[in-house]
């Protein structure tokens, strides 16, 4: 057994955080949001719902939309007969294939309209097929010309001591082989409190991180928050997280130098994977193969028991089991 799967044993284990899972719903940690009560539809959005679509849906939407703009304009020459000259009487195929013809401008010239409602008709297929394949074209080069980035976060987060220090970490790493130039990150702690009041409210914390920017971010970046006491871990305990509803929230944007562009990517982690002691796998190898050291991202993930105090965090009580 690996030693990632090890230290997944450990404790029990919800599924990956991830975002946008589901659509119409927001998840963060183990929490997913729905929102309710907005406005309706608006146009406007449907322009940014297609940008949101995976390339499967993308490409079975513009296919549903070709196949039913055919068949409308098939069915209107075929209902006036005699709308399309040289089409073989009674044949609802010829006129399909007409429809493709006119909608794509070719003009074969073996079929031609042939009175004027025919003409009608194509006239109006054809203005509604440039006004199609504009947008479709606007909409290719918008989902292509996205900057996107290949940000790997490591699927948990960790607190082990460092330079005596309790400290919360997690892994981020570029998967590209290219720079991203002038990198920041953002750490948020969510959770639920209790007002004085009795109130239910969520809470959000920045955390102070031991380094939030970096020149340039080409290989893997450990984010480090030191837990001291103006820390909102100070004092907690797993059971702690669980209970608080505590979700990590991270956020990583930077220029990338192929893009020459703003690209930015984001994770969220549940209490259940927050490990404490333990510590990350070293990834980068100290033997040298000629003059190149490897990176090993096979690792990335992987995270070992370190022996350190239960909780790792002073003022903490350790709960049993």
């Amino acid at each position: 057994m690996s030693q990632r799967k090890r230290a997944a044993a450990a404790q029990p284990m919800a599924p990956r955080p991830r975002v946008g899972a589901e659509r119409g719903t927001f998840r963060m940690g183990n929490s997913r949001i729905r929102r309710v009560g907005t406005g309706g539809w608006y146009w406007s959005d449907a322009y940014h719902w297609m940008l949101t679509l995976s390339w499967p849906r993308f490409f079975a939407l513009v296919g549903a939309l070709y196949l039913f703009t055919n068949l409308l304009f098939a069915a209107a020459f075929y209902a006036v007969p005699g709308s399309v000259a040289n089409a073989r009487p009674d044949s609802f195929l010829d006129v399909v294939f007409f429809s493709i013809e006119t909608l794509a401008t070719v003009g074969y010239g073996y079929m031609n309209p042939g009175s004027t409602y025919g003409h009608l008709v194509a006239s109006a297929e054809i203005l509604l097929g440039m006004v199609e394949v504009a947008a479709v074209t606007g909409l290719l080069f918008a989902r292509f010309s996205r900057p996107t980035s290949r940000i790997l976060f490591s699927d948990f987060a960790v607190i082990t001591p460092f330079n005596g220090v309790p400290t919360l970490m997690l892994r981020a790493g570029n998967e590209r082989s290219n720079l991203i130039i002038e990198a920041s990150v953002r750490a948020s702690l969510v959770r639920r409190e209790t007002t004085l009041e009795g109130q239910l409210f969520t809470r959000f914390y920045d955390l102070t991180l031991e380094r939030d920017q970096t020149g340039v971010f080409a290989l893997s970046w450990t984010i480090m928050h030191p837990i001291d006491q103006a820390s909102p871990l100070w004092g907690k305990t797993q059971q702690d997280l669980h209970d608080d509803g505590v979700t990590l929230s991270v956020a990583i944007s930077g220029m990338d130098d192929t893009l020459n562009d703003f690209v930015h990517a984001r994770q969220s982690y549940a209490a259940e994977h927050i490990f404490f002691a333990h510590h990350f796998a070293d990834i980068l190898s100290d033997k040298v193969e000629g003059d190149v050291r490897i990176l090993d991202f096979g690792k990335f993930h992987d995270i070992i028991p370190d022996g350190s105090d239960a909780t790792g965090v002073p003022g903490a009580v350790a709960h049993p089991g």
